[in-house]
């Protein structure tokens, strides 16, 4: 077995840094002496140290090697090797180490010194010592609580921003990449001298700011250490809220201290007082060192400095001794160690001459290499720690572990070179300023990603707080449109959107009654009210629904006339209920896009709402049948929501839904309807040749086409007409929508013999469809002996009063409207609630019969609207509770005098036809040179059950 100096001490050595890497134990002050008396062999104990000192400087181990010098006076020197240990860098090498140590505590204490110093060395020897202390902190604020400044002022304020080492650095290298990439020249000078003049305002406010502001770690620990408590008359205290009071007890303690180190440093002073401000001195520079290196290795820091710092700080003194100061250092460590709780991770590895033993262990004590227990030296003296830190235990020096080293052992050659403790790189290094830079990185274009992603899926998304109502969806065109409820400010308006007026902007008559009213001044209107509302004290309201087709591409926006329609009226239904009913109405705006294309997203968005606004009663709207109806009444239903439909004229809904209550006659009304104009025409019998005319099916989910066409082929079969052709003939469609009836007309005006022409046609289209059809009519020659179009209630969006509307000469169009306002609106006083609250002002002495009120659109919803407000308050509904109820409180709804007649929900049994729906034929005709005029056939009130009489096509 090897038995030199160097092997033990290096296993000993080897075997505490093994204990702190494992268990962060306790790590002692490792005092080496030779047993003998011999100039000789203390030089063996001091290069014994050296020896493991220089093993260490190939490894990764954090050390300090500090040599006091001999001479001076040993305070001084004591002072000077802590200020080396806390100042200068630690050697080391390797990749496992993580930064160096701070020592913001050690540079406050420095501070005071060479405050103290200068004001010893200006200040005439005669000065009180109270202006002594003045002056120090004079002195302090001139250096701005920092120990003198070794850099210049600018060098230090710009070395952050050329080290690409350092956080700022990087982040203006990265940036300056980016720049010299992608922007001009001037925004590049821009950029660098504003990166340059905000480094050099917060290098001055880091200058001239004192570290011992309230919230610094040096501030907080020099207001609150015992240490000081002890010794001086100010108490500890120090509050986040009270930077004064924390300003006041750190100013009072750094005059205390400073008296203390004065004291220390002055000849003058009495011997056994400047012993004690000596020995007090050195134990705050000692506190101070070892609590920055325990701050440094605390393990659940937010950089896991503890955790990426797996082995002590390591301190070596090859000679201490009481000239040079080492032993009083030496000392202080165990005193002020003995005084504190917290455990600090300084391990020293010390040598004594041999004449220093007696003044350093206790006369006669065994060290640990003599104990008789099992157990090597470190295990004894951790044992042992306890009881000999204790006054009466007799040891002062509880914190040193004495290593005697034998004549034998100091004077065995070597054999093998001692070899650098391996220090382990750990995972937690990873955690690191570049990491966190690297994982901001990643977060930043991830969540710009994500940002990105969210903002193209919906129409309000962003990274936080995204609103999930609204989603985006192609229209026909290819352009994002808004689908869903709007909510949280959520619009669905468009700048190029129709008016109320159906002219786009910069169209038409500026002062015609509408123009200047869109969809965005219905939405702000609405949201007002809604806001009105809601701020109104102990309040009771219902939510409704409007669902409808608000949007439309560019081209044809036109189309969302009728759904802005219904809007407005729904909005009149609100202001008119909110004046006096107790149970307040609130109106949410829903979007399914360019002719409902996206019914179901948005059907999809207000049941996900209504699961936890438990206000919303119901939906109005759903007026244009596409083949998603069924499934979109279906999906209300599940959720309990009930359905007003203002113009679906779907005839199977209500035989499939109990939640549904429609307000416009179903297709196969209509073409009931229409019989009355064959009969009285003399169209019916064989004698007339007659055709349908339809969209093809699947092109865009328009179901109301193979309704209409299905129930237009079962009227002029009723009516005993001769078909062209037992099917109805398809005609096609542009990729925008426009009706291309070549071949659909060359069946019907061209049949093959013995089949003779169509004079009568059955329109199962869009209104959009009526005008090329009539110029086509016109332009065939075969086509002549076509004199009556029939069709259903879509053409009641037809505009005839335009200058450009067209009919082929000799032709005329009969149709169904939903409703006749200017026979049924009056007593409901729409037109006077419009003019009021939406400057709808419209001349003449019927204002009904304007193309605003015309076509029954406005007063559908309102209608609509106001029912099922009258429903939930049948059923004693609220946000408070009883939605569930609101159905159920529909079937008692009869309301007279509404804007479309009487609604009646009484007479709606459920799962069946729902009677009493109210229906107008009319008829448009153009002569050579003049308008088309459009004239009422015949008509009844909703609400009224008999056959249509007196009708005169």
């Amino acid at each position: 077995m090897r038995t030199t100096a160097r092997y033990e001490v290096d296993t000993l050595f080897r075997g505490l840094i093994d204990q702190f890497s494992r268990a962060r134990l306790p790590m002692p002050v490792v005092v080496l002496h030779a047993a003998e008396a011999d100039p000789a062999l203390d030089a063996e104990v001091a290069a014994v140290v050296t020896a493991v000192q220089e093993a260490q400087e190939s490894g990764g181990l954090p050390y300090r090697l500090v040599v006091p010098p001999e001479d001076g006076d040993p305070h001084r020197n004591a002072i000077a090797a802590l200020e080396a240990i806390a100042r200068g860098p630690w050697a080391r090498r390797g990749p496992a180490w993580y930064r160096g140590y701070p020592t913001p505590r050690s540079r406050l204490v420095a501070a005071i010194e060479a405050a103290a110093h200068h004001v010893l060395a200006a200040e005439p020897a005669g000065l009180p010592p109270e202006d002594r202390v003045e002056a120090v902190l004079v002195r302090l604020r001139e250096l701005h609580w920092r120990p003198a400044r070794r850099t210049p002022g600018l060098q230090q304020a710009l070395s952050p921003l050329f080290n690409s080492t350092t956080l700022i650095g990087a982040f203006v290298l990265a940036g300056l990449t980016t720049l010299l990439t992608q922007a001009h020249w001037e925004v590049v000078l821009s950029v660098v001298l504003g990166s340059f003049l905000v480094l050099l305002l917060t290098g001055w406010v880091r200058r001239n700011t004192a570290p011992l502001s309230w919230l610094g770690q040096a501030s907080r620990w020099f207001a609150t250490t015992t240490f000081l408590a002890a010794s001086g008359r100010q108490a500890a205290a120090w509050s986040l809220w009270r930077p004064r009071m924390s300003w006041d007890v750190t100013q009072a303690r750094a005059r205390e201290v400073a008296g203390e180190i004065i004291k220390a440093q002055l000849d003058t002073t009495p011997a056994e007082e400047r012993d004690r401000a000596q020995q007090f001195h050195l134990q705050l520079r000692t506190l101070a060192l070892l609590e920055d290196l325990r701050v440094a290795h605390r393990a659940w820091a937010p950089d896991l400095r503890g955790r990426k710092r797996r082995v002590p700080p390591v301190v070596f003194l090859p000679r201490a001794g009481a000239a040079n100061g080492g032993l009083r250092v030496l000392g202080a460590i165990s005193d002020v160690r003995s005084r504190r709780s917290e455990q600090d991770p300084l391990l020293v590895v010390a040598g004594i001459g041999h004449a220093d033993v007696a003044l350093w262990l206790e006369a006669g004590g065994p060290g640990p290499a003599e104990d008789g227990r099992r157990g090597g030296p470190y295990e004894n003296w951790v044992s042992n720690l306890r009881v000999r830190q204790a006054p009466s235990g007799g040891r002062a020096l509880a914190w040193t572990l004495p290593v005697r080293l034998s004549r034998a052992e100091l004077g065995a050659e070597a054999t093998t070179s001692l070899a650098p403790v391996p220090v382990r790189r750990t995972a937690w290094v990873l955690w690191s300023r570049w990491a966190v830079l690297a994982v901001l990185v990643l977060a930043a274009c991830g969540g710009l990603l994500r940002n990105q992603q969210l903002a193209g899926e919906y129409c309000a998304g962003r990274l936080l707080g995204s609103n999930h109502d609204t989603v985006w969806r192609p229209d026909p065109a290819g352009r994002p449109e808004c689908i869903g409820v709007a909510t949280g400010g959520v619009g669905f308006a468009r700048p190029s959107g129709v008016r109320l007026s159906g002219a786009l902007p910069g169209q038409g008559d500026p002062k015609a009654p509408g123009a200047q009213t869109g969809l965005a001044e219905l939405e702000s209107a609405i949201r007002q009210e809604n806001d009105r509302v809601l701020a109104l004290p102990d309040v009771r309201y219902v939510t409704v629904v409007y669902a409808g087709s608000l949007t439309a591409s560019d081209g044809q926006e036109t189309r969302a006339l009728n759904s802005l329609k219904e809007l407005a009226g729904v909005y009149l239904a609100q202001l008119s209920t909110n004046v006096s009913d107790p149970l307040k109405l609130r109106v949410l705006v829903a979007n399914a896009g360019q002719d409902m294309r996206h019914q179901i997203d948005m059907v999809r968005r207000i049941v996900a709402l209504a699961a936890h606004d438990r206000s919303i009663a119901g939906v109005v709207g759903l007026g244009r049948d596409t083949t998603h109806s069924e499934e979109a009444v279906a999906l209300l239903q599940q959720a309990g929501l009930a359905v007003v439909d203002t113009s679906n004229s779907a005839t199977d809904l209500a035989r499939r839904h109990l939640n549904y209550f429609g307000l416009s006659a179903t297709d196969e009304e209509e073409a009931h309807a229409l019989a009355e104009v064959l009969t009285g025409l003399g169209l019916t019998g064989p004698g007339t040749s007659a055709a349908v005319l339809t969209r093809p099916s699947g092109r865009d989910d328009d179901q109301y086409s193979q309704e209409q066409a299905k129930y237009g082929r079962q009227l002029l079969v009723d009516g005993k007409l001769t078909l062209v052709a037992d099917q109805p003939l398809v005609y096609d469609l542009t990729a925008n929508g426009d009706p291309v009836f070549g071949d659909a007309l060359r069946a019907a005006c061209r049949p093959t013999p013995p089949a003779r022409p169509a004079s009568v046609l059955y329109l199962a289209g869009r209104s959009d469809d009526l005008d090329q059809l009539m110029h086509q009519l016109a332009n065939d020659p075969a086509c002549a002996g076509v004199h009556t179009v029939l069709t259903g209630d879509d053409l009641t969006k037809a505009r005839f009063h335009r200058a450009d509307a067209y009919l082929a000469p000799g032709t005329t169009v009969y149709y169904v409207a939903l409703t006749d306002p200017a026979a049924t609106a009056g007593p409901s006083g729409l037109a006077g609630t419009a003019a009021a609250d939406l400057g709808l002002q419209v001349a003449g002495p019927d204002p009904y019969q304007d193309d605003l009120f015309s076509d029954g659109a406005i007063s559908l919803g309102h209608d609509a609207a106001l029912a099922l407000h009258v429903g939930a308050g049948r059923a004693g509904a609220s946000q408070l509770g009883g939605i569930a109820a609101v159905m159920a409180g529909l079937r008692a709804v009869s309301l007279a005098n509404a804007a479309t007649g009487t609604v009646d929900f009484t007479r709606y049994p459920p799962l069946a036809d729902q009677p009493g729906h109210g229906i107008t034929l009319l008829r448009a005709r153009q002569s050579a040179g003049k308008p088309i005029e459009v004239t009422r056939v015949c008509g009844r009130p909703a609400g009224t059950t008999d056959d249509l009489t007196d009708c005169r096509p």
